[in-house]
């Protein structure tokens, strides 16, 4: 009886200790994500769009299921993109494509970054490509973000800014890591 009580307090203490490192977890990650679209909204002062993207409203994208959705929701309730106003929108697939200014691309999606950025291509979509993952910048994303020392940081391809039709301001090429 007494070997029974043991194991039970130690299963119960396992169990209290994994429950505390998931929850520690799902907190950092709530973080991370926070203070991306933090990023994601200054983003939208350091970058210019073409003259017929400076009208209507600025649509900020996010590809697949993430919490991201949820945060640019929370943003587009209180915030604006200069004079427009932001609207969230989510894409499933590459054909639900459509015009949009900024678009996420979680790290779970990122074996889809060669073919929404050519999606977009096709569809002469100049849109922001952001990222969270390992090597999307050559998959064609402008930005990807990354810890450094802890921080929250990014890296920028000024040569994919290019292609998609985008003019970077000098703010963002300074506060970025540059990768061409």
């Amino acid at each position: 009886m007494i070997r029974i009580k043991k194991h039970n307090h130690l299963a119960k203490a396992v169990f209290l200790i994994a429950g505390i490192i998931l929850a520690l977890q799902l907190n950092a990650q709530q973080s991370e994500i926070r203070m991306q679209s933090v990023f994601l909204y200054n983003f939208t002062r350091l970058v210019s769009w073409p003259a017929d993207y400076q009208q209507g409203d600025f649509v900020m994208a996010v590809y697949g299921s993430t919490p991201m959705l949820e945060e640019i929701e929370s943003l587009a309730a209180t915030r604006k993109a200069g004079t427009q106003n932001i609207v969230a929108r989510k894409f499933n697939s590459i054909n639900e494509l459509s015009k949009c200014h900024i678009i996420y691309i979680p790290r779970g999606e990122s074996r889809n970054t060669t073919n929404i950025v050519n999606g977009l291509k096709e569809k002469n979509i100049k849109a922001l490509i952001v990222t969270d993952s390992r090597n999307s910048i050559k998959s064609g994303a402008v930005i990807n973000f990354t810890i450094v020392d802890g921080k929250q940081r990014f890296e920028l391809s000024q040569e994919n800014a290019k292609i998609m039709g985008l003019t970077l301001g000098g703010e963002i090429t300074r506060l970025a890591i540059l990768v061409d």
